[in-house]
């Protein structure tokens, strides 16, 4: 039953934009210069190693515990389906007479020995059976939608550590061009060209750059160590970093595609929808426990006269006098109620999340496509300029240092507005074929 949740449902519904809900990314999404070459790497002390989203998704599939708990609460709601329908054990019982008016007569007493069957006229086992087996297809919606949070959970997480990555490789590339610029300053000093002070200020700016490194890989350990809890128990296995191109923005469908996706297809608005009924079915089976049936009761005797035996027969019926199932089925009508009003709130709320992460996509991924066409490109000669302007004297070092912060913060920028718009695709579409554990 679990297995049918298969690298195709993963592939189409947790690692990559769906056909029905996204399209490809355009050319205008796709950032320049964004291979991390082996010289780079190790100028960034990074790992060269590479796994894909789909050996960590898989990774997560073999071990993750919660993933083991929801295929053992399938196999119980499985097993409720068939306990539903059973009718009740048969009773036997034995019971000792003897009279009391005339023992003389009666010395030894009789025994009789008998089985009693209580008779399901009323069908409430299939009544019941059909409650177990509407529950057993919430449960089964329920575990698929495990699966897909726990998914979505492995792909942000990994999204992170790229952007993490990259972030890193960034101050390690902005701190060997600041060295490159206390040489130019420490050549302009020695030769008494300019004064110690710029040696004291490219200084500080190299301290700096150095303790934003050191940060910066604090960050990646804290994204592997988010990577780790994603994955579970099998996350050891993937070594390095995850093979994702941090700035590939997939372009959302329309909103109608999206909405009609999330009401007809999210795992959790199907259960919920599933245990509405079974609410509803829960009333037939209140009804039916009013008068459910008889019981039919047969035995034998033993008499006190030698060779003297018997049979009896005997039916007992319910009186349905002081209960009536007059708590029973309110109480069943009532939950039905609520079960329809938190499926109506829940399909709401969703609705209202997707519309806004989809507004939400579309304004990061705008917000990167131009800031890549105007912050990153004019960025790209300021250093160029500022060394020569101070080696000719024209520009301070404090214009200099500029020019090197300027470019950092422009890539940094481009980083962060990628990262956040790749994971505002995420929250979309975990929106729409997820939404998060708290049900939204």
């Amino acid at each position: 039953m679990y297995g049918r949740f298969s690298k195709a449902l993963l592939l189409s519904t947790c690692l990559f934009a769906s056909a029905t809900a996204f399209g490809q990314p355009g050319p205008d999404a796709r950032a320049p210069g964004r291979a991390m070459t082996d010289a780079k790497q190790q100028l960034a002390d990074l790992p060269t190693a590479r796994f894909s989203l789909l050996q960590a998704v898989e990774a997560m599939r073999r071990s993750h515990l919660l993933l083991q708990a929801a295929k053992a609460n399938l196999r119980a709601a499985a097993a409720d389906v068939v306990g539903a329908g059973l009718w009740t054990n048969p009773v036997a019982d034995a019971s000792y007479g003897r009279s009391f008016s005339n023992p003389q007569n009666d010395p030894v007493g009789s025994v009789g020995i008998g089985v009693t069957q209580f008779m399901e006229t009323a069908s409430a086992p299939e009544a019941r059976r059909s409650v177990a087996r509407l529950t057993e297809k919430a449960v089964e919606s329920e575990s698929e939608l495990t699966l897909r949070l726990l998914a979505f959970d492995v792909e942000s997480a990994c999204v992170a550590l790229t952007g993490a990555a990259a972030k890193v490789q960034l101050y390690a590339e902005a701190n060997a061009e600041l060295d490159r610029a206390n040489q130019i300053v420490s050549a302009r000093v020695r030769a008494g060209a300019a004064p110690q002070y710029d040696a004291s200020r490219i200084a500080v700016a190299v301290a700096q750059a150095r303790a934003a490194l050191a940060d910066a890989h604090a960050d990646l350990t804290q994204a592997r160590g988010d990577l780790d809890v994603a994955v579970g128990p099998d996350a050891g296995q993937l070594q390095g970093l995850p093979d994702i191109d941090l700035f590939e923005i997939a372009t959302p469908a329309s909103l109608s595609t999206l909405l009609d996706e999330t009401t007809n297809a999210r795992p959790d608005i199907v259960s919920i929808r599933q245990r509405a009924k079974a609410a509803e079915a829960q009333v037939t089976v209140a009804r039916r426990n009013v008068l459910p049936g008889f019981s039919l009761r047969g035995g034998v005797y033993f008499g006190t006269t030698p060779g003297e035996f018997g049979g009896t027969l005997g039916v007992g019926v319910p009186l349905p006098i002081i209960d009536r199932g007059q708590g029973a089925v309110s109480a069943a009508l009532a939950r039905a109620e609520v079960a329809n009003a938190f499926g109506d709130a829940l399909t709401l709320q969703a609705t209202q999340r997707v519309r806004a992460f989809h507004d939400e996509t579309q304004r990061r991924r705008e917000n990167f496509r131009q800031y890549q066409e105007t912050g990153v490109t004019l960025s790209h000669g300021m250093v160029q300029e500022a060394e020569a302007g101070y080696r000719a004297g024209k520009l301070s070092v404090l214009e200099l240092v500029d020019a090197y912060v300027a470019k950092r913060d422009a890539r940094l920028r481009a980083i962060e507005l990628a990262n956040d718009a790749r994971l505002a695709e995420i929250r979309l579409r975990r929106a729409v074929q997820a939404g998060s554990a708290g049900g939204q």
